[in-house]
């Protein structure tokens, strides 16, 4: 079976004059956690779509799918979120468990604040994460990138072409991923921030897949810009491909 897990666990602070976590908020009159959603279902193959949410905001979200028409997709399953990323994706496999039968089952973990993550990006994530057991999607770094000593100096340059910025989806076999949560330590779990660092920590190998530098994870007012930027502009390229 092919899974999807949203993790939306995180109640936000960077946007805190919104007075909601930033998964909720509007982009362009719609929640950016539905447009994150709508993308993940267009993708045919998930066989379910497992969303980690933080408990005081679950019957939330339930009046937004009902109100976004999902309120019998048969597909849909709330979890709660953990009080860190990892007990997210904790729970989102405990979910799982009750349902997948083989190690070699797939999971496409994505940020519920990436929106714009295309179709392409979700199915070589599922087609390459089945062949090598673990792939994220990255983009080259594109500034300039220094290293600095202990007093704030520079003291070199690595070389930006083996410098990349990761995004997600993080996706990988069920049985990499639930081995290497359970082999964590107690110190590995305290230090870990993403996904893919719970099977590096473990020793397996990650495989690269190209994001795309439109996949962008909204955190602040200037992202939300961004984001209204790239929506309109997409609306506009639709727009203009049904006039043709």
């Amino acid at each position: 079976m092919i899974f999807g897990a949203i993790l939306a666990g995180g109640t936000g602070s960077r946007m805190a004059n919104h007075g909601i976590p930033k998964q909720f908020i509007e982009l362009c009159g719609k929640p950016i956690i539905i447009r994150t959603i709508e993308k993940m279902l267009s993708v045919e193959s998930f066989d379910y779509l497992f969303i980690a949410i933080h408990p005081d905001y679950t019957d939330y979200l339930k009046d937004l799918l009902n109100n976004y028409g999902f309120e019998n997709n048969s597909k849909i399953k709330i979890v709660s979120g953990g009080k860190e990323r990892i007990d997210s994706i904790q729970n989102v496999i405990n979910g799982i468990s009750e349902l997948s039968t083989s190690d070699d089952d797939v999971i496409i973990m994505h940020d519920a604040v990436r929106p714009f993550v295309s179709v392409e990006i979700l199915e070589n994530s599922i087609k390459t994460a089945s062949e090598y057991g673990a792939c994220v999607a990255t983009v080259p770094a594109v500034d300039t990138m220094y290293v600095l000593d202990e007093n704030g100096f520079i003291s070199g340059f690595p070389d930006r072409k083996t410098l990349f910025n990761g995004q997600a989806p993080d996706s990988f076999k069920v049985g990499v991923l639930t081995n290497a949560l359970n082999t964590l330590t107690e110190e590995e779990r305290k230090t870990i921030t993403g996904t893919v660092q719970i099977c590096s920590a473990k020793g397996y190998k990650i495989k690269t897949i190209a994001g795309d530098y439109k996949n962008i994870k909204i955190t602040t007012e200037n992202d939300l810009s961004v984001a209204e930027g790239i929506l309109k502009k997409e609306e506009e390229n639709e727009s203009l491909c049904i006039k043709g």
